[in-house]
């Protein structure tokens, strides 16, 4: 049994070692030489160019072009620059659209602006003066009476207004008043009497929180009521005033008449209103040395 173990054993094939070689394999890069282009720009000859007929004929209409776009724009520019609306290619012309302003509302567009004259000369006479401080006040109460910055804005565009056009407005109202208002005769019984009458005007919100049958207490209103009578008292007077003031300075209103014309006029005028200036300012430093 020991001897059928053993031929057992060797009948068993020895395992064979297989060895595999690498093959050493080299790989040579390709020297590659690249050999820069030999290129010679030539310089253009441009005489040989503008004696070339056919490039003279594509400058010439070129050019052609070009002028005629210009024309074109110098044409639009007069159309829109000179006009006040263009009809399907029809403009209708600024110089038009003046004469039928002028025609309509002329007279009385000068008749104000003499008026606006008329009051700057009276306060600059007086020495009186509006701050930025009283301007910007009152602008302030405009504001609040409207409802506050964004209605006061919507209220300037629809009027079609600047705040600096508001700004010069309420600047010669405080020169005519604080003119006028030295003037102004009144007594504590006219004063309650606007109150009454105009209470729920001046003040609307405070009416409107009152109780059916109750009113609003005069005392508590008094400065603010005689504010407003001796503003609405300036503005009945300011009429009368400037009718007063336009007899007794020399106005010429082209707007109603023909301009006149005489000799030195304008000469004579200006030194008029430098002699007016030295002896408003010579009158004003008696006063402060007085003073």
């Amino acid at each position: 049994m020991a001897k059928e173990k053993k031929q057992k054993k060797s009948s068993k094939a020895p395992k064979k070692v297989i060895k595999i070689n690498k093959p050493k394999i080299k790989i040579s890069t390709p020297k590659i030489k690249i050999s820069k282009p030999n290129i010679k720009f030539s310089k253009l000859d441009f005489k040989s160019l503008f004696s070339n007929k056919v490039f003279k004929v594509f400058l010439y209409v070129l050019a052609g072009i070009v002028v005629f776009i210009l024309v074109d724009l110098f044409v639009q520019y007069l159309n829109n620059g000179y006009s006040v609306a263009v009809v399907n290619g029809s403009r209708i012309s600024k110089t038009r659209y003046h004469k039928e302003l002028e025609s309509m509302y002329g007279a009385t567009i000068a008749s104000q602006l003499i008026d606006e004259r008329l009051i700057t000369l009276e306060a600059k006479k007086a020495g009186i003066e509006a701050t930025e401080e009283e301007i910007n006040s009152q602008l302030d109460d405009i504001i609040q009476s409207v409802g506050g910055q964004e209605a006061y804005e919507a209220a300037l565009s629809a009027n079609n207004l600047t705040e600096q056009q508001l700004k010069d407005d309420i600047k010669l109202d405080i020169l005519a008043r604080e003119i006028l208002e030295p003037t102004i005769e009144y007594t504590d019984d006219d004063v309650k009497a606007f109150f009454e009458q105009y209470s729920s005007a001046m003040f609307p919100n405070e009416t409107a929180a009152l109780e059916e049958g109750e009113k609003l207490d005069y005392e508590l209103y008094k400065d603010q009521v005689k504010t407003y009578y001796i503003r609405q008292q300036v503005e009945n007077e300011k009429y009368t005033w400037l009718e007063s003031l336009k007899s007794e300075y020399s106005i010429q209103d082209n707007s109603v008449s023909q301009p006149k014309y005489g000799v030195l006029t304008a000469t004579i005028n200006i030194f008029k209103n430098i002699l007016e200036d030295a002896n408003s300012n010579e009158a004003e430093t008696t006063e402060e040395t007085t003073e």
